[in-house]
């Protein structure tokens, strides 16, 4: 997953103490994504804690290991339409490497809270990186982070939904491994499968189109626990094309309505390594008109493309109906 142009690695893609981990999460209320009404802070926990770290009203009873914030010249920012929430901020690279509090506590660029998706809202993502020598603020003073294990941990998201309602916390799990490194004596041998879950659309509907992605270790001598490593997420870089299909001689044969190039950074990948790309096809007549494309209405075909270890894999073009 991208933010800024720069990759993390999403909470389910076994993330490593050594990786910029994505910790995003999505705020949904009547079965609809929504941004709450202020985010003040999130907060980096051992999983096993949980039950004594948090009092009865919500608050935080122990120091986190890592507590990140948006703060603006010494004062919380926690509205999320506040521009020091937009994703350009974050800037992995701006600090050298060092934004400890021994090099100042200068980590306003990656250790703030950050809209991951300017198109839906409601999600945000804030990035624990342990390439870097990170910091927070935690009750006005600055925070080394010391999420830095193999082990479980959860984060402790205080938010408030309405402008009315009390602050309240939202908790998360992730996990940071240490076994995503190995070496084998041999080259892996990969079998991806892909289909596609979507067969039709309504023109109009803006859906997720998923290509779930089956992987299959074909060395025969490669040991099982690092074959169930394949499991989980193992996909990256994924993208994917759509394109119209014309029968009318008339007009064009295959009209590109999003390229590979469109697509960067705009395709989810879930734990069981399925793709997953949210179309709104309300755009559809607009863009074909500009393309000469015919109607909106009609038979498209998408195709994804991904990493695999050293491979870029293409999926099929499979087929699906706009009406």
């Amino acid at each position: 997953m991208l933010l800024n142009g720069y990759t993390i690695v999403d909470r389910h893609n076994r993330p490593t103490v050594l990786e910029a981990v994505g910790l995003r999460t999505i705020f949904i209320n009547d079965g609809v994504q929504v941004d709450p009404y202020a985010i003040s802070s999130v907060s980096i926990i051992p999983r096993s804690t949980i039950s004594t770290a948090i009092d009865a009203n919500g608050r935080l009873k122990d120091t986190p290991l890592m507590q990140f914030s948006n703060v603006v010249g010494g004062t919380l920012v926690s509205g999320p339409s506040e521009s020091v929430f937009d994703a350009s901020n974050y800037n992995p690279t701006g600090t050298a490497g060092n934004c400890s509090v021994a090099g100042g506590g200068n980590c306003t660029a990656v250790s703030g809270i950050y809209r991951f998706s300017t198109t839906r809202p409601g999600e945000f993502v804030t990035v624990l990186n342990g390439l870097l020598n990170l910091s927070g603020i935690y009750d006005g003073a600055p925070l080394t982070n010391t999420a830095s294990s193999v082990q479980d941990y959860v984060d402790v998201w205080t938010v408030k939904l309405t402008e009315n309602s009390n602050w309240q916390v939202l908790i998360n799990e992730f996990s940071l491994f240490g076994d995503t490194f190995f070496s084998i004596t041999q080259p892996m041998m990969l079998k991806t499968r892909n289909t596609l879950a979507n067969k039709h659309v309504q023109l109009g509907s803006k859906v997720n189109i998923k290509i779930p992605t089956e992987i299959t270790v074909e060395n025969k001598g490669i040991d099982s626990s690092i074959k169930n490593l394949f499991k989980e997420t193992v996909i990256a870089s994924a993208t994917c094309e759509i394109v119209k299909l014309n029968d009318d001689v008339t007009l064009p044969s295959r009209v590109t309505v999003y390229s590979f190039a469109d697509t960067v950074g705009k395709v989810d990948i879930t734990s069981d390594n399925t793709l997953v790309y949210t179309w709104d096809t309300s755009t559809l007549a607009a863009a074909l008109a500009f393309a000469g494309g015919g109607s909106a209405t009609g038979t498209y075909t998408i195709q994804a493309s991904y990493t695999l270890l050293d491979e870029v894999i293409y999926s099929p073009r499979f087929p699906i109906i706009v009406s």
